[in-house]
């Protein structure tokens, strides 16, 4: 009898305690109970209280990111020059009889590859079907573009510079198709195969940013393109010539936020800008250009900031000198990497340049201009300019003469780095 009650006590227990989960009074029938399960499961199973009858786009709004500022890191380089003992050394350390550059660039390769955006100028043609040359007349092995492209992280290259004609009109054809078949994600600038080449203006998103990308040289060593080529190259020495740039310019500020120009100016071995090149430069900043990389004198020259004809502020790199050569002169192996960055704000603001630096390098080789490679100046030590070969030439080459250099022409702000305010 007493087992019987703790069986009966046991039951009721359980079947009051399994009623109560489901909110159902001890009591109720076993089909009350049934229908509150049923519906307690068909609510479980609805998007949210109130929302269900929602339209489908009113609930997929709420789910939306909300806009984050936008930036774009961007690295640019100076000019690519290569002389015989670099593409010599290439040779040598080749495993296939090809060209092996990496000795020359793998010390800057990490830093230029890191960047959103990286630009350099180079200076000398890839004309695959002749043997390599080197100065006066230039002309690059063309798995020299294999490391500019895989190693350094390159984007955008300028091929309009004072060396572009080296290898004549053929040669320039050749140059172009190269690197349009070979590269065609890589955006060239300055030179194009025809007038509805260069209309096709050299276009980059980057994180939401757009950005159009522009060259111009105003030399090409007493050398001109063939009377019927119908390649076109970006110039600015006559009326007709610089109307065409301003046109050109006005395109680019249409398709883009920012518009980048690679440009080929002023004096060899000079640190002072021309008047030309102020010239010029207050000219396409009030036209739409927004960034400056200057090429040719193959030494640095002054960074500077102006306010364009429309409020923007525009940045000028007058010469970034070289990046890769085996120049004789100790202060043409001094050279910079401008490293800047452009952003939005807000989300339907202007995008624009909120800061840049300049990140010296050192071209360095050994005794008779082996051993060519690259360093950022602060992985340079005294005892690698010890050994420079220049100092057969140059004496006093050491990190104090690369200092005072640089603390002469391009001043300890942009060295350490400047932060535009809003």
């Amino acid at each position: 009898m007493k087992k019987f009650l703790i069986t009966l006590l046991v039951g009721v227990l359980l079947t009051t305690g399994a009623a109560s989960a489901f909110g159902v009074r001890v009591g109720e029938s076993e089909a009350d109970v049934t229908a509150y399960r049923t519906e307690r499961e068909t609510d479980e199973g609805k998007v949210d209280e109130g929302k269900a009858d929602l339209p489908e786009e009113t609930v997929s709004s709420e789910l939306e990111t909300v806009w984050e500022p936008q930036s774009v890191h961007l690295l640019s380089a100076g000019d690519d020059l290569i002389h015989s003992s670099i593409y010599e050394q290439a040779a040598a350390r080749s495993q296939d009889g090809g060209y092996d550059f990496t000795y020359l660039y793998e010390n800057v390769a990490d830093y230029l590859s890191g960047a959103d955006v990286a630009t350099v100028n180079q200076e000398t043609v890839i004309v695959p079907s002749r043997d390599p040359d080197t100065y006066p007349c230039f002309n690059s092995p063309p798995d020299l573009a294999k490391y500019l492209v895989g190693q350094c992280g390159f984007d955008v290259l300028n091929l309009a510079n004072n060396h572009c004609l080296d290898q004549g009109t053929s040669g320039l054809g050749e140059c172009l198709s190269f690197w349009r078949e070979n590269y065609p994600d890589i955006l060239t600038t300055g030179v194009y195969q025809n007038e509805a080449d260069r209309e096709n203006i050299r276009t980059k998103e980057v994180n939401g940013i757009t950005f159009s990308f522009l060259g111009l040289t105003e030399l090409t060593n007493g050398l001109s393109l063939s009377s019927d080529s119908e390649i076109v190259l970006a110039q600015a020495l006559t009326d007709e010539e610089t109307e065409t740039l301003k046109a050109e310019i006005e395109k680019a500020k249409s398709l883009s936020d920012i518009v980048i120009m690679n440009v080929h100016w002023g004096n060899e071995y000079s640190f002072t800008p021309t008047d030309r090149q102020r010239e010029l430069a207050q000219m396409m900043t009030d036209w739409g250009v927004d960034i400056i990389i200057g090429h040719h004198p193959h030494v640095l020259q002054p960074i500077e900031t102006r306010t364009t004809a429309d409020g923007r502020t525009a940045l000028i790199a007058y010469s970034l000198g070289n990046f890769a050569s085996a120049q004789a002169d100790a202060y043409c192996l001094v050279g910079g990497i401008l490293d800047y960055t452009v952003s939005r704000e807000e989300e339907n603001g202007e995008a624009a340049l909120t800061s840049y630096q300049l990140k010296p390098t050192v071209t360095h080789y050994d005794s008779g201009y082996q051993n060519n490679r690259i360093y950022l100046l602060e992985d340079y030590t005294d005892e690698l300019a010890a050994a420079h070969g220049v100092r057969a030439r140059y004496s006093n080459f050491g990190l104090p003469y690369i200092d005072s250099l640089l603390e002469e022409i391009v001043g300890g702000e942009t060295l350490n780095g400047v932060t535009l305010s809003e």
